[in-house]
């Protein structure tokens, strides 16, 4: 049997095809993506719904209500057999506990992540860094998600200081391989200024974690600005070791599944 897995990010929406017993580690069996505004998004589901060993949908949606529900109600029209499971910040809270004032108002991509990470290296002290539309940055111990920072993702950092100052420009931050250095013109200083910002972040979440004798023992990136960061972090020679992990969010709702708390 099958499970349609979907993380409906502020973006983009991605799905994943997976064995109901697979591992975390395995490559996902089918996979695909689409812009939130797409007009197709419903439609390309429709292939799909002639695969009948689908037996589970799980999702996580930071999007509005109305949009998961539309979602929600044509995959349940083109894949009656499937039964829905959606992601929220209390998901799983018995297995991995939260030090959130409020559990059920941390996002369901974020509760995701923290769970796909604790499963997968299991007993460790982690840092969760989503690099996306918003970058989240996580901190997960062998009992608990500890909390962490939302701030600006990278395209949303230049985009405001292009829409909010008179002359500085649009930056593209859709760039692999970059080293972080002082920057001798207006383009650079913009782009170096945000990969600053997020490894000075990162830094002090480290920082943190020491503060708090929490010994981190690996820190996983992920997102569509990930590359950018896992080599700067790289090259800071940061005494934590990273690793960079394509569909955090994916992995994190067939954890749930492995867990059985969506049977």
């Amino acid at each position: 049997m099958s499970i349609l897995l979907i993380d409906i990010g502020n973006s983009r929406l991605k799905w994943a095809m997976a064995s109901s017993n697979g591992d975390l580690d395995s490559d996902f069996i089918d996979q695909g993506s689409s812009m939130n505004d797409s007009p197709t998004q419903l439609t390309e589901f429709d292939p799909l719904s002639k695969n009948q060993s689908i037996e589970k949908i799980i999702c996580s949606s930071v999007i509005g209500e109305t949009q998961t529900l539309a979602l929600k109600k044509h995959l349940k029209t083109i894949m009656p057999q499937a039964s829905w499971f959606q992601m929220n910040g209390l998901s799983a809270i018995e297995h991995l506990g939260s030090q959130y004032d409020q559990p059920e108002q941390l996002g369901a991509d974020r509760r995701a992540m923290a769970l796909g990470a604790h499963q997968m290296f299991p007993n460790k002290n982690l840092l969760v860094i989503s690099a996306g539309t918003a970058t989240t940055i996580d901190l997960i111990t062998p009992s608990h998600h500890m909390g962490g920072w939302i701030i600006p993702g990278m395209a949303l950092m230049t985009n405001a200081l292009n829409l909010n100052t008179a002359q500085l420009p649009k930056v593209s931050t859709d760039k692999e391989g970059s080293s972080l250095k002082i920057a001798t013109n207006t383009h650079d200083g913009i782009y170096q200024g945000i990969l600053a910002s997020h490894i000075g972040a990162i830094t002090m979440a480290q920082e943190y974690a020491k503060n708090e004798k929490i010994k981190l023992d690996l820190m996983i990136v992920t997102g569509g600005n990930a590359k950018t960061l896992v080599a700067l972090l790289k090259e800071c020679s940061s005494s934590v070791p990273v690793h960079h992990e394509e569909q955090m969010v994916l992995k994190g709702l067939l954890a749930w599944n492995k867990m059985g708390l969506t049977s």
